[in-house]
């Protein structure tokens, strides 16, 4: 098999485990003080409905620029039991969903993947 064959092998894998993780609806890898800090952060974010500022919340529909990619995304940020990653519908547990909520468009998000960093630029937040 030739080289070239094995480096798109390498690229597809890297890309399907970079989704999965990204929308992973139920992270276990959250430790007692991480899942505090994620309800403080939900609850928070419930006092910002009604407000002049535009911040994130459950229910959301969000437009993200991936910076590595150089695409946009859209995506509804869910509940859990909700969730629905081909479909949009990211959980606000998965790695992305923690870190979008209570952000404003300009912010940029950075999350950690396999010793690499996913960079993703707030662009739009809509009802």
């Amino acid at each position: 098999m030739s080289p070239q064959y094995f480096n798109r092998l390498k690229k597809r894998l890297g890309d399907c485990a970079r989704q999965h993780f990204l929308h992973l609806p139920w992270s276990m890898s959250l430790n007692a003080a991480e899942l505090s800090t994620l309800f403080t952060t939900l609850e928070q974010s419930s006092s910002y409905t009604g407000t002049s500022t535009s911040r994130i919340t459950i229910g959301n529909k969000v437009t993200l620029f991936d910076v590595q990619e150089k695409e946009i995304i859209t995506l509804v940020l869910t509940n859990p039991r909700d969730s629905d990653p081909d479909r949009g519908f990211v959980s606000c547990f998965s790695p992305l969903g923690r870190q979008l909520i209570g952000r404003m468009p300009g912010d940029v998000v950075e999350i950690k993947i396999f010793c690499r960093t996913a960079l993703f630029r707030i662009i739009r937040i809509e009802s």
